[in-house]
């Protein structure tokens, strides 16, 4: 029954790297991103190879595994994958203070048991889109990772819609300071009925 999604993930693969990268301030373009990921001739910035191959690995990990629960270890491996080469301690659980941009705001340290409790109750939701995208503002939020959080935010997004066979996850570009704006609204209020609502009408791409 998930023919439909996986096959969908695979033809948008390089559009979803794309679109990932952009989230992260990179201003990588579809071309040069099509290019790593054929490892054609291509002038940009080593960050910007080791994301988009690091997220093509990640993808894979994703597709060859898509009937692995859904837990605190896969998190970790999503994390690990994606940080390779570009951050310390990649699928690490974070141990000490960060910062993000755009806010004072600051989470807090994550402990292992709290985060295993959240996923499990994430994992209770029975509407399959709300879990995807409670999932995304949950790791997105949380920041469980020095670095990496939103790209696997949006794997974990991108599991739970690809293995119920709904579509796949990915944030438009024409929209993205849009987004930007409700996730540090989210982050500062902890409220996610707003990027939620906007998450279901543009970064759902529903196979039906």
């Amino acid at each position: 029954m998930r023919d439909t999604a996986i096959e969908m993930a695979k033809r948008l693969l390089i559009d979803s790297i794309w679109k990932s990268a952009n989230l992260e301030g990179l201003g990588t373009t579809f071309p040069k991103t099509e290019a790593i990921i054929a490892n054609a001739p291509t002038t940009t910035k080593t960050e910007e190879v080791l994301f988009v191959i690091n997220m093509k690995r990640a993808w894979q990990f994703l597709l060859d595994n898509i009937e692995y629960k859904n837990c605190i270890a896969l998190l970790r491996e999503y994390d690990k994958i994606v940080g390779e080469l570009l951050f310390s301690y990649a699928g690490e659980i974070r141990t000490i203070p960060v910062q993000i941009g755009g806010t004072s705001w600051e989470p807090e340290i994550p402990q292992t048991g709290v985060i295993i409790e959240c996923v499990n109750k994430i994992e209770q939701i029975e509407d399959i889109e709300l879990k995807a995208l409670k999932y995304f503002c949950y790791i997105a939020r949380t920041q469980m990772f020095i670095d990496g959080n939103k790209r696997v935010a949006q794997l974990m997004a991108n599991k739970v819609l690809i293995e119920n066979n709904i579509g796949i996850f990915q944030i438009p570009i024409d929209k993205l300071e849009e987004f930007k704006g409700l996730l540090i609204s989210f982050y500062e209020s902890g409220e996610d009925g707003a990027i939620i609502e906007f998450m279901s009408e543009f970064c759902i791409r529903r196979i039906r």
